[in-house]
């Protein structure tokens, strides 16, 4: 599950389990609410509402909190597909059967 999508599965599973939603719902519009003044906002061309003060940036960069600014991002490779695990195909020419101990085994 993508991160994007894991306060609505906590909305779901409060449904499920009968709490209450109100916290839920106002961590979510909290959440849009910062995104759209920080982020969508200034790319619109309007200007950031919501700065982070300096003291948080002076005590992030005095503990070395996070990634630098210099730090190098890897570059995400593309397969096509969702999952990047190992795969085995049934009856395939390879000759290797599926692994049914690897997934019962210790």
């Amino acid at each position: 599950m993508q991160a994007f999508y894991l306060p609505w599965a906590m909305l779901a599973m409060d449904v499920l389990f009968g709490a209450s939603l109100l916290p839920d719902l106002l961590g979510i519009i909290a959440g849009h609410l910062y995104y759209f003044l920080t982020v969508l906002h200034p790319l619109a061309g309007g200007r950031n509402i919501l700065k982070t003060p300096k003291w948080v940036h002076k005590l992030v960069g005095y503990w070395r909190l996070g990634h630098p600014a210099t730090a190098r991002v890897e570059a995400e490779r593309a397969t096509g597909g969702s999952f990047t695990g190992r795969s085995y195909r049934l009856n395939s020419s390879s000759g290797r059967p599926f692994p049914f101990r690897r997934l019962w085994s210790s």
